[in-house]
């Protein structure tokens, strides 16, 4: 009896499914595919988006837009334009001594943008502003202040770049023809022209003080920089190269051997693309004005250090050599330490002495006297700097670091060259009398 009533049970569950499957009935209807999602290109090469980087300001004469004073002299200064007034000077694509300027934009390279605006850090005169008006007013434009944005403006030196700056590609592409500018010989076709216009690069040379401090304002469209291009922004900063390649590749065989000598510089480290020969001092700040040739090399392997010396070229000795012999303190984690301890301690002049002799192998640097300078900055860290004057006259500058108590960089100074820094140190630090 209770087989005949499972077995019923049983027969009675397997029936529901298919009934419940009945009663809800799926009736396929015809429908259209899934549409495809609109594929949306983003343009590597486009302006750079800034907005968070203005957000920061809180100086409206920072800002790439009008001041308050401005906005509401605007319309009457409209009035006057559309009268027939016209400013004395015009400053449509100015480019030198820069205190206002409208520089007009090949659109099609600027993301729709025509013209892009210059204004100083305080507000503008009637006539500058009549001068704005007045530029616009020749590209066939009405100046909107609503428009104004990081895209179309700069303001009192708020960015050194227009629009955008180098991306890794260009840089990339840069490196290598830097290298054929300064050993192959290789030169732009055409030369670099400062207005946009002509090919959409441009260069405007600001009024410093109208502008921060800041000298020149470079603009580059939203399209990949060609080697041409490449070519003429390498040409307009290295005019003054001063030595054919040949020159150049025989300078740098006396540099790397300096360097080895003096710093303990591997003979295979990779050459960098920043090389020159001009003065040593080329802004005569201390008085050395020896003719040097100047680069940079880097480990290949090893700590990654990297090396930076000049030689004068009559001599082919080092004039002044440095490297970074711990970057801790450079790196994307600085190191950050408080500690401070007695400058005066006699270790800090150990370690240097250490220090020199671990990456000098130069006779000529026998240690004649050790002088303690007291504290030295480095960056976030505190230390003391250690000279150490060589048989030669050279010197020696050790910053050592308290926190981790080890040399951080090394510099080398030949006699001449500590000389005039320290002469024009002394100077600067003499008192001026007062006149009553």
């Amino acid at each position: 009896m209770i087989r005949k009533i499972y077995t019923l049970a049983l027969c009675a569950a397997m029936a529901l499914p298919v009934l419940a499957a009945a009663e809800n009935t799926v009736e396929i209807l015809p429908t259209t595919p899934p549409m495809p999602r609109p594929v949306v290109e983003t343009n590597p090469y486009g302006a750079d988006d800034l907005t968070a980087y203005y957000e920061d300001y809180g100086d409206e004469y920072a800002l790439p837009a009008l001041t308050a004073s401005e906005r509401e002299r605007l319309p009457e200064i409209q009035r006057r334009w559309e009268g027939g007034e016209r400013p004395e000077n015009s400053i449509l694509n100015l480019t030198e001594q820069v205190h206002v300027s409208v520089i007009q934009l090949p659109s099609e390279q600027y993301e729709g943008q025509p013209c892009f605006l210059l204004l100083p850090n305080r507000d503008l005169t009637d006539e500058e502003l009549l001068q704005v008006v007045d530029a616009y007013g020749q590209l066939g434009l009405t100046l909107d202040p609503d428009a104004l944005s990081w895209r179309n403006c700069m303001r009192g030196g708020g960015i050194e770049v227009g629009v955008r700056s180098f991306r890794d590609d260009e840089r990339e592409r840069q490196t290598e023809l830097i290298g054929l500018y300064t050993r192959a010989g290789l030169r732009p076709e055409t030369p670099f022209t400062d207005l946009v216009i002509d090919d959409g690069l441009g260069r405007v040379a600001l009024d410093e003080e109208d502008f921060n401090g800041l000298e020149e304002f470079h603009i580059r469209p939203a399209r990949q920089l060609t080697d041409e291009d490449l070519l003429q922004l390498i040409a307009l900063n290295r005019d003054e190269i001063g030595a054919d390649p040949q020159e150049m590749a025989g300078y740098e065989s006396q540099l790397r051997q300096e360097l080895h000598l003096l710093l303990g510089m591997p003979l295979s480290a990779r050459h960098g693309t920043y090389e020159t020969v001009q003065p040593f001092n080329s802004s005569n700040l201390y008085g050395d004005s020896r003719l040097a040739y100047t680069s940079s090399f880097t480990e290949v392997g090893g700590t990654g250090r990297i090396w930076r010396g000049s030689i004068e070229v009559a001599t082919g000795r080092l004039i002044e050599g440095r490297v970074v012999l711990d970057d801790r303190y450079y790196g994307e984690n600085s190191m950050i330490s408080d500690i401070r301890m007695d400058p005066w301690d006699e270790k800090w002049a150990s370690i240097a002495v250490e220090a020199v002799m671990a990456q000098s192998v130069s006779e000529e640097s026998g240690i004649t006297e050790i002088r303690n300078w007291g504290e030295a900055p480095m960056n976030e860290l505190h230390g003391v700097e250690i000279r150490i004057v060589t048989a030669n006259g050279g010197v020696y500058r050790a910053r050592v670091s308290y926190a981790l108590s080890e040399a951080m960089t090394l510099c080398y100074n030949d006699a001449v060259s500590i000389a005039a820094e320290d002469d024009y140190y002394i100077h600067s630090m003499e008192e001026v009398p007062v006149n009553e």
